[in-house]
This record gives structure tokens, C-alpha cells and sequence, in this order.
């Protein structure tokens, strides 16, 4: 049998395309769900650093004048110290996981977990509350936002004593 070497040519470009054409369709599939599976690590691990700062801050409000440093990774998402609201939001912005239930606030020890929906997109949010603590920033009270980042943050701690009524814990970047 003689076969046409242009004809193996041929037949090599189409069963490479082929193969081409399968693999895009796999990687098309999996690519989202990889995705997934790292920001649901990025959820838990940023979940178990604020247990980790909650608990500096709890440590910190027994003495006045005691100070702690905590390192804080950020490599995806927002943390925000909001002393208005004496509140610590981690927020993870425009990601395809529904984490949880939209709309509904989970309690995860001292941390509220809310899934959010905006557009076909979600915003996961991690909180902790602080109803008996006066927090503030630089011993101001505006909203400190922290961005990833390459390298942790160095977060102070400051039990600054009673203000109105309220123990003041200070926070600062170091």
C-alpha cells in the first residue's frame, strides 16, 4: 500500500488538533473549579487568622497598657478595622464561590460568615463583632482597610484603657 505523505501530514495536524480541542475543553471545565477550591482554602485559612488576632485582642483587653503584634497574610481579598462600627470585616469580593447560603449570617464561634450576591458573582464576608470594646485606628476612629499584600502586616494591639464607658483598644500598622 503507498500511501501520500502529504495525506500523514494531514491526518498528524487534525488528531493534534483534536487532542488540542480536548484538552481546551477540559481545562474550560476545571479551570473554574480549581478556582473555587482556592478561595474556599483562602476563606479558611483567613478564618483561622482571625481567631488567631480575636483571640491577641481578647489577651490584650485583661491588662490596661498591654500591647501585642499579630502578622496578618492578606493574598486575596480586604481586611477592614472599622471603628465605627467596632467591628473587623474580612471581605473576599467578586468570587464564583457561594460559600454559604446567600444572605445568611453563619456563627462560627466569634466570627460571622455572610455570602453576598452581586450580579452572577459573590462577596464572602468574615466578621467579629465587639459590643463591650471601643476599637480604634491610630487612636482615630476611621475605617483602616488592609490589601493583599506580598508580605504579612504587622498589626498592634493596644489595650489604651476605659473611654466613655468602654475599654479602647487601639490598632496600628507596623
Amino acid at each position: 500500500m503507498k500511501y501520500n505523505y502529504g495525506q500523514i501530514w494531514v491526518e498528524t495536524a487534525i488528531y493534534t488538533l483534536i487532542g488540542l480541542t480536548i484538552i481546551g475543553i477540559i481545562l474550560s471545565i476545571a479551570t473554574p473549579e480549581i478556582e473555587k477550591i482556592k478561595e474556599r482554602s483562602i476563606i479558611s485559612q483567613t478564618r483561622d487568622a482571625l481567631v488567631i488576632l480575636n483571640d491577641e485582642i481578647q489577651k490584650v483587653s485583661q491588662t490596661e497598657g498591654n500591647i501585642k503584634i499579630v502578622e496578618f497574610k492578606i493574598t486575596k481579598g480586604k481586611l477592614d478595622i472599622n471603628p465605627n462600627g467596632n467591628e473587623i470585616n474580612y471581605t473576599l469580593e467578586n468570587t464564583k464561590l457561594e460559600f454559604s447560603e446567600e444572605g445568611q449570617e453563619i456563627k462560627q464561634g466569634d466570627i460571622n460568615l455572610t455570602t453576598q450576591k452581586v450580579g452572577k458573582r459573590f462577596n464572602v464576608v468574615l466578621r467579629l463583632y465587639y459590643n463591650n470594646l471601643d476599637l480604634t485606628f491610630n487612636k482615630d476612629n476611621k475605617i483602616k482597610t488592609l490589601h493583599p499584600s506580598s508580605s504579612s502586616y504587622k498589626i498592634k494591639i493596644e489595650n489604651v484603657g476605659f473611654k466613655e464607658q468602654k475599654l479602647n483598644i487601639d490598632f496600628n500598622v507596623i
